[in-house]
This record gives C-alpha cells, sequence and structure tokens, in this order.
C-alpha cells in the first residue's frame, strides 16, 4: 500500500466518520427537542389536571351536602311527628282527676 492510497483511506474513514458523527448529533438534538417538547406537554396537562380538580370539588362535596340535607330531612321528620303529638295532646279532652269529680 502506498502512501496516497494510505491517505485516501484514511480521508476516506475519516469521512465516514464524520458523517456518522454529524448524523448522531442530529439525532441527539432531535431527542432533546422531542423531550422538551413532551415536557412541556406535559407542563400543560399537569396545569389542567389541576384546573379539573379544582372544578371538580364542589361534585365531591355533593356527598357531605347529601348527608347534612338527609340529616335535616330527619330532623323535620322528627320535628313534625312531636307537633303533631303536642297537638293531639292539646286538642285531646282533659281527663278528669281523681277524687274531685263525684261524691261531694
Amino acid at each position: 500500500m502506498t502512501q496516497s492510497e494510505f491517505l485516501g483511506r484514511w480521508y476516506l474513514g475519516l469521512g465516514i466518520a464524520a458523517i456518522v458523527v454529524v448524523v448522531v448529533a442530529v439525532l441527539v438534538i432531535a431527542l432533546i427537542l422531542t423531550a422538551r417538547a413532551i415536557l412541556a406537554n406535559a407542563t400543560k396537562a399537569l396545569g389542567v389536571a389541576n384546573e379539573i380538580v379544582v372544578n371538580t370539588t364542589p361534585i365531591w362535596e355533593l356527598e357531605r351536602t347529601n348527608a347534612v340535607a338527609a340529616q335535616l330531612l330527619d330532623g323535620a321528620r322528627a320535628i313534625e311527628r312531636h307537633a303533631g303529638q303536642v297537638a293531639a295532646a292539646l286538642e285531646a279532652p282533659a281527663p278528669a282527676a281523681r277524687g274531685e269529680a263525684g261524691g261531694r
């Protein structure tokens, strides 16, 4: 192998290596840009998810509201029942007192 052939092959190898380095660099840059885009989209999605949590909190509070409403309904029914008993007792004739009626 002559020096000219050696240099020709060396330059060919150097050119191939340079092309490989450029291709790898392009792929790494594309990977970095894609990762940044994914991060930006994930950040936006997290912000939207937090808004969804804030906006749906009242829905989850409905369970507590329904429980309180059921307690209020039970209390109202108890008041109605006791008020009916009081009204019935007030409308009923008074029982005669023992020992007062009758033998004088």
